[in-house]
């Protein structure tokens, strides 16, 4: 039979995809589906399996409310169990219709930083790319991230952030922690993908970046957006590594 059964619920199809998503959270649903129509003959929903897997990563993780309450906790563990790691957790007032509830806070953005990233910064090229990673999930957010690189050009991440949305506001928080926390030393270069948020905080003052320039890789992508010549992009990319006038 291939059509969904009443009975099978999502708190039956979590208990059967529970080992799978012990072992893998990022299992995808469409594979999840197969291994319940496997095992009952039955072709449940996407939908269906979805809320069975979001069930069995709440039992392995806690349920979202309860990890945003433990974002406190966990830095400040951090801070005592890794001595010199760097936090900056900011928060707002929490109301509960339109009445300000004066014994909660509500989480707004998180800046973090491990010494070890710090250290390590001190022996890399006097560079950090940033960039950004919108995340999917109950609340979204946006990731954003401070990359270091080394002599061998290998990459280490060495900042992060966790904002509401990629805005002035946000970009100007990270990029003073990482400037002030992590890229302390001078003449550090700033490379970014010419956001217009990430380019109107550098003009305000008190940012402290005062080295910037744009990632090729994002200009050669966005030139071939406007331009379908993937010659054309070869060059722009060519000239952009070149370190002579003749060698471009």
């Amino acid at each position: 039979m291939s059509q969904d059964h009443t009975q099978l619920d999502s708190n039956v199809i979590c208990q059967h995809i529970f080992p799978m998503v012990h072992a893998d959270a990022t299992i995808c649903v469409k594979v999840l589906q197969g291994s319940v129509e496997s095992a009952y003959g039955y072709k449940v929903s996407y939908k269906k399996v979805w809320h069975a897997k979001q069930k069995a990563i709440a039992r392995i993780y806690g349920d979202w409310d309860e990890s945003y309450d433990q974002l406190r906790r966990y830095f400040n563990a951090l801070q005592a169990f890794v001595p010199g790691t760097i936090v900056d957790l900011q928060t707002v007032p929490y109301y509960v219709r339109n009445t300000l509830d004066r014994d909660s806070v509500m989480f707004y953005q998180v800046f973090w930083s491990f010494p070890s990233c710090v250290q390590a910064f001190r022996h890399c090229k006097p560079l950090v790319s940033v960039d950004e990673t919108h995340l999917y999930g109950k609340y979204a957010g946006t990731l954003l991230m401070g990359i270091a690189h080394d002599g061998n050009n290998n990459i280490l991440l060495v900042a992060f952030a966790l904002v509401e949305k990629e805005n002035t506001d946000s970009w100007y928080f990270f990029l003073t922690n990482l400037r002030r926390h992590v890229a302390t030393r001078p003449g550090v270069l700033l490379i970014s993908d010419r956001h217009a948020a990430i380019k109107a905080t550098l003009e305000r003052e008190g940012c402290g970046w005062e080295h910037n320039v744009y990632c090729v890789r994002h200009i050669a992508s966005n030139f071939a957006t406007s331009f379908k010549s993937k010659e054309a992009k070869r060059h722009l990319v060519n000239a952009a590594y070149s370190k002579t006038q003749e060698q471009a």
